[in-house]
């Protein structure tokens, strides 16, 4: 990186107790070390967004789309489903009820 500067930030008390909590608690030297990798994290999640389009196909059809993408797997979560078929995440959701409801899967513990 680049020649350090400072950066003066407020924040709330209780805040500022639990970065200073957890700071210790995971072995960070100071709350500055643990501030800075949240920032650079949250830098690194923010360009590594990816815009997914949203397909707009039928409910019957999503259903079956999302048993086929489920049938060879041992664990999938519903944010996978909706990712990976470009799937609205609360018509996953419902889906995913309903076949629960209708016994076509179970939870994994």
């Amino acid at each position: 990186m680049g020649k350090e500067v400072f950066l003066p930030v407020r924040i709330e008390r209780g805040m500022l107790r639990e970065l200073t909590q957890l700071g210790e608690k995971h072995g960070y030297k100071s709350r500055s070390e643990l501030v800075r990798e949240a920032i650079e994290d949250k830098i690194a999640q923010l360009k590594g967004v990816e815009i997914v389009k949203i397909r707009n196909i039928p409910k019957s059809k999503a259903k079956k789309e999302i048993l086929a993408y489920i049938r060879n797997k041992d664990r999938v979560y519903a944010s996978d489903i909706a990712f990976d078929l470009r799937l609205d995440l609360g018509l996953v959701f419902e889906i995913v009820d309903e076949l629960f409801g209708e016994e076509k899967l179970e939870e994994v513990r």
